[in-house]
């Protein structure tokens, strides 16, 4: 394992760059990942795209809302993003985002990169729950979610309309103690 806590055996997390724009266009050309993350948008220019890049990866110091590029520790370039949102120091939450390119997918790289930032969050930022929000019909991220240890919260019916139709999002929690303890008690906060 690396000495810096950004970094694990399969990923690094690292800024998002405006050179990161070939993932973002990859990523927004295929219909089922665009829709996985957010919604599927019409066609953008590389300027557009790339000032949405500049945007997302310009986060302010201090702050707890950000996103990172995820990449393989060979240098390989962007494979995936993750990002935090809803932050709420007062209550001890937070949510956060994943995606990993369709290419990328089942080698490990989303639970590692989930892992490295929940760590952050949980022993590095005081927070002790994290949510995530995940459309019922994405089995593989409800797989996912539940190996990190992730329990079901609840369901909200028909909470987005994409494909033609609603879609139900299952909400799943995770207090940072049971993460860092099925991690063999790293430094609780």
């Amino acid at each position: 394992m690396s000495s810096s806590l950004w970094v694990g055996d399969l990923v690094r997390l690292r800024a998002i760059e405006p050179d990161d724009d070939r993932y973002y266009q990859a990523f927004a050309e295929h219909t089922e990942d665009a829709r996985s993350v957010f919604r599927v948008e019409p066609p953008r220019s590389t300027a557009q795209r790339r000032q949405e890049i500049v945007a997302v990866g310009t986060w302010q110091p201090g702050s707890d809302c950000f996103a990172l590029a995820i990449e393989r520790v060979d240098n390989s370039g962007m494979i995936g993003a993750i990002s935090t949102r809803d932050t709420d120091q007062r209550s001890g939450s937070f949510s956060y985002g994943l995606a990993i390119a369709r290419n990328q997918r089942r080698h490990g790289y989303a639970t590692e990169a989930a892992r490295i930032l929940l760590r952050y969050m949980f022993t590095q930022r005081r927070y002790h729950k994290c949510l995530a929000d995940i459309h019922a019909s994405n089995v593989a991220s409800l797989r996912l979610h539940e190996r990190l240890g992730f329990v079901v919260e609840g369901l909200l019916r028909e909470q987005e309309y994409f494909d033609g139709r609603y879609q139900d999002l299952v909400l799943m929690g995770l207090r940072g103690p049971n993460f860092l303890a099925a991690r063999g008690g790293a430094e609780v906060p």
